[in-house]
């Protein structure tokens, strides 16, 4: 039985024989509700602490043993595809497979211990160690991702998780019938719409005539994977040829919508009149929750100057009307629900809808998700219906719950600071730190977690962010310092003669110089550099031709007085003597499944064995786009 006195006038027991939950609720009153929303992470949050986690602190450290140290790095590269349960039951910007991890903790500590990660983002070093068996203890300087971990390291009763989530759909009912219901246009029975696809009108940079690009930007193929959004097309006014992206921005229109009824298939048609009327009635209902979204002003970012020039201005305009509504409707009934861990597991589910039902969500003919490393608002964009990808969302979290949740044995300690500063740890309490750090200016994490910590009430402190940014005025020299801060942090804490492996991918020189100068500057030093295949890369990875693919280990030893420095110094090896290895069949090729491209040479994955390569013989990797150009010179003169 799970009891809370938080809020006063909830109360919360288990009911009969199926063990369902029981749930009083409090008058409907907007002020109320919010306060008592923000109150769950009050709280859960206390003196930089997660739930109870300082309590599992202190048993932690009570609890000393002694480890039997690993001589020998792991000598293999690690494969972990991303699709599981677990890996699916959050939207987070980047994270690494725990099933991967639980390889590495599991080679350096066979007999147990005390793992740490100082970067921890959503937490998925926790998942591994605890299902393992391991006690970990999870530092991470943003509180929306320390709130996404308390709840990835959280385990509820999936019957307790299943009836809070039939809870928040049967307050929702209403709105719900009124936002997405639409007229089959076969049977004309009323049914659900699944999705609404919105385009951007465009003003010609020639003759200013105005036009919806969805109308003139289409090229089908002869199935969905050679359909395309032309990026150049001929002005429908005076014919002249333009390119989308420099075309000046006007309103939105909303173009089509999908929804099932009497097909197996989804039927896709122009809006009707009474389409329009309930796109009306979302406006006018957006008033009625006041109090309920956020209504937070976006700061400058480097993500966020982006939708700021397309006249996203605030939290709530990331958001059409109709999903406005629908998510402040959802967040309003998870306001009623008494039990704090109940509770908490909602918003979780809550927080991974993220992009997915904003104006970010970029419309594919195959489908799919959008990119969630940046804040970019596409020209044609998806408006999904909220309450269903709730509903998908909270199966992918169910599927966790029965499988790796139920697992967890090791305690979890989940704390919100900068890596440059562990002083909750003593010297020398931790057994294995392994991390996946920020990549430079690749995500800018602040950033990207605002539209989470808006609706949390709860923001970062950047101050000690390491990161390479212009509106942060942090460059390369700042980025090694704060690197450099908290891996001296982290060998300070780790115990002599043990490792910290540092997950890390980079297509820049000055960065992997910066990282490679920050572990040397701590102490520490690399004894192994080896892949750590993710199975696919992110959507930025995918689409960006100067950004480097698979993510390396970099296995570095805490040693009083170390003999030398690396294991396999090399220093003769260059990109020549790289390429002189490969042979024809070794080298990687890209099958592209969704866009008519033929097979390319997987500069990517190469870019990532030449730079393992070059830090394990001490050589000074060069830039990916450098890498890629000498790697062409050198097959076309083959």
């Amino acid at each position: 039985m799970v009891t809370c006195s938080y809020v006063n006038a909830f109360s919360f027991f288990m009911g009969n024989s199926n063990d369902q939950l029981d749930l009083v609720l409090k008058d409907n009153n907007f002020e109320e509700l919010s306060s008592s929303r923000k109150s769950i992470i009050k709280e859960i949050f206390k003196n930089d602490f997660w739930g109870d986690s300082e309590k599992k602190l202190e048993d932690i450290l009570a609890n000393k043993k002694h480890i039997e140290l690993v001589n020998k790095p792991l000598d293999e590269d690690i494969s972990a595809g991303k699709n599981t349960y677990t890996y699916d039951a959050h939207t987070y910007h980047t994270k690494v497979p725990p099933q991967g991890i639980s390889k590495v903790i599991q080679y350096y500590l066979p007999h147990g211990g005390v793992v740490l990660d100082p970067f921890a983002g959503s937490g998925m070093t926790g998942v591994a160690a605890s299902a393992n068996g391991y006690d970990v203890i999870l530092n991470e300087l943003s509180p929306a991702a320390s709130f996404i971990e308390s709840n990835f390291l959280k385990y509820v009763d999936p019957q307790d998780y299943q009836a809070g989530i039939q809870f928040v759909l049967n307050k929702t009912k209403k709105v719900r019938d009124t936002l997405y219901t639409t007229t089959c246009r076969e049977c004309s029975t009323k049914t659900e719409i699944l999705y609404v696809v919105w385009s951007y009108e465009l003003e010609c940079n020639h003759c200013n005539g105005v036009f919806v690009l969805w109308d003139h930007c289409r090229k089908y193929g002869s199935n969905v994977k050679e359909h395309k959004l032309l990026k150049k097309f001929d002005c429908p006014h005076c014919l002249k040829e333009v390119n989308k992206s420099y075309l000046n921005r006007l309103d939105t229109k909303p173009v089509f919508l999908g929804y099932k009824c009497c097909s197996k298939q989804i039927k896709e048609h122009s809006l009707d009149v009474s389409d329009y009327e309930n796109i009306k009635k979302s406006e006018d209902l957006v008033q009625n929750y006041q109090g309920i979204y956020p209504d937070v002003e976006i700061p400058d970012g480097v993500n966020l100057n982006q939708p700021k020039r397309h006249g996203i201005k605030n939290i709530k305009d990331f958001y059409t009307a109709r999903n406005l509504v629908a998510c402040s409707s959802i967040w309003q009934a998870i306001g009623l629900v008494a039990d704090k861990e109940i509770a908490s597991l909602l918003t979780f589910t809550f927080t991974s809808l993220y992009q997915r039902v904003t104006k970010t969500s970029e419309y594919r003919f195959w489908g799919g998700s959008s990119n969630t490393a940046n804040f970019n608002i596409p020209q044609i964009f998806n408006e999904a219906n909220v309450y269903l990808t709730f509903e998908r969302k909270s199966k992918n979290i169910l599927d966790h719950l029965k499988s790796t949740a139920q697992k967890y044995t090791g305690k979890s300690v989940i704390h919100t600071g900068s890596a440059t500063n562990l002083s909750f740890l003593p010297d020398e309490s931790v057994d294995l730190i392994f991390t996946d750090p920020p990549f430079g200016s690749f995500i800018n994490y602040s950033e990207m977690n605002i539209l989470w910590e808006s609706w949390l009430g709860v923001f970062t402190d950047s101050k000690n962010e390491a990161i390479v940014s212009k509106v942060q005025k942090k460059g390369v020299e700042e980025y090694t310092d704060l690197m450099t801060l908290s891996l001296k942090e982290a060998y300070r804490v780790l115990k002599t003669n043990q490792w910290m492996v540092l997950v890390f991918m980079n297509s820049s020189e000055k960065i992997w110089s910066s990282l490679h100068k920050a572990i040397q500057d701590s102490g520490f030093i690399i004894e192994k550099v080896n892949i750590f295949d993710k199975k696919h890369g992110t959507f930025k990875q995918f689409v960006s031709e100067n950004t480097a693919g698979a993510d390396l280990m970099l296995h570095c030893r805490k040693i009083t007085n170390p003999d030398s420095t690396f294991s396999s110094i090399d220093s003769n090896f260059n990109i020549e003597s790289f390429m002189k290895n490969l042979s024809k069949e070794k080298i990687p090729y890209i099958n592209y499944l969704h866009v008519d491209r033929q097979d390319e040479i997987d500069f990517r994955t190469l870019y990532s064995r030449y730079v393992a390569k070059s830090l394990s013989s001490g050589v000074k990797v060069i830039d990916f786009s450098d890498f890629r150009s000498k790697l062409n010179e050198i097959l076309i003169n083959a």
